[in-house]
């Protein structure tokens, strides 16, 4: 399948919808204000997946704190 994006003024937006509606979901999707976060469906799966085997590497709330905390000291002038 291939997205694409409209705008649709809230007046038609419902005659719109109903529209779309008709056609069967194997051929049209529609996907309501979807939110791009810089990441593909693919990337994120991969993270996903990479998390769950225990591959990726995790840091705790304190050892974030000091990895940054190091960081700043380095360029501090």
């Amino acid at each position: 399948m291939e997205t694409i994006k409209i705008k649709v003024s809230e007046k038609i937006r419902d005659k719109v919808l109903s529209l779309l509606k008709q056609f069967d979901k194997q051929d049209l999707q529609v996907i309501e204000n979807e939110h791009d976060f810089g990441f593909s469906e693919p990337e994120l799966q991969n993270e996903y997946e990479k998390l769950n085997s225990g591959k990726a590497k995790t840091y705790s709330l304190e050892e974030a704190d000091e990895i940054l905390e190091e960081t700043i000291k380095r360029y501090e002038y």
